[in-house]
């Protein structure tokens, strides 16, 4: 599995996944590793046929993605602004939603566009919503699900821990977890419009101390406005204690 996998994310997966060979792969485990495995030793025994381990292998990448890497290189960027966070007053503690919207859309952005995963990720994507139904891609739609699921969640308890240092709160009868969702199928979204796409490059607006210019990205726009519909000032909330 793990050969397959790094033979993958040097190449690519292209249109298909035809070149991810038995023999290819036994090829590579015994470069890596010096130990020398045969067809007989995998075929039946560990998976049925060729077949059976290129679905294995795909929904791997599938069930993956790459949220971890995403998310910390989120929390990275936003190092200073969560050190001096301005809860001062409603007002305040908007405009700092708004520059965590500003960084942390630009570093996600940033982190899915760059990511080698994304890639190998949206060609199984591809795979999977264009193949002939069969055993093997409801396998891998099933590890899609599964990805979205882990996905969702891992952001979602970011999202959920911003809104009580920030003082906000879901704006009824919206829920954390639909933000959650929306902001994941913008960034993607956006993400496979980079191709060629000029207008995603880097947009200055007047939001920074007295009005001065800051850039921002499309998906970074489109997260303050989520964040601003999704969510309001809570009434009862209390700063926590320094």
């Amino acid at each position: 599995m793990t050969a397959g996998l790094a033979i993958l994310r040097e190449e690519g997966l292209g249109i298909a996944v035809g070149d991810l060979t038995f023999k290819r792969v036994l090829a590579r485990v015994e470069t890596d590793t010096g130990i020398r495995v045969t067809n007989a030793s995998v075929i039946r025994r560990v998976w049925e046929n060729q077949a059976d381990y290129q679905a294995d292998v795909l929904a791997e990448v599938a069930v993956a993605g790459d949220s971890a890497g995403e998310l910390d290189a989120t929390f990275e960027a936003l190092g200073a602004v969560l050190g001096d966070l301005d809860v001062s007053s409603p007002d305040a503690r908007l405009r700092t939603m708004r520059e965590i919207c500003r960084i942390a859309g630009r570093t996600a952005f940033r982190t899915v566009v760059d990511s080698p995963q994304w890639a190998l990720w949206v060609g199984v994507w591809v795979l999977a919503a264009t193949s002939t139904p069969s055993p093997a891609t409801r396998r891998i739609r099933d590890a899609l699900v599964e990805g979205y699921l882990r996905g969702t969640d891992l952001w979602m308890a970011m999202h959920g821990a911003f809104l009580p240092l920030l003082g906000l709160r879901p704006r009824a009868p919206l829920t954390l977890r639909q933000f959650t969702v929306s902001t994941g199928a913008l960034v993607e979204g956006c993400a496979l419009r980079q191709v060629g796409a000029e207008d995603l490059d880097v947009i200055e607006r007047p939001t920074g101390p007295g009005a001065s210019m800051q850039e921002w990205t499309l998906f970074a726009i489109g997260l303050e406005a989520l964040a601003v519909e999704y969510f309001e000032i809570d009434p009862d909330w209390v700063p926590p204690v320094a």
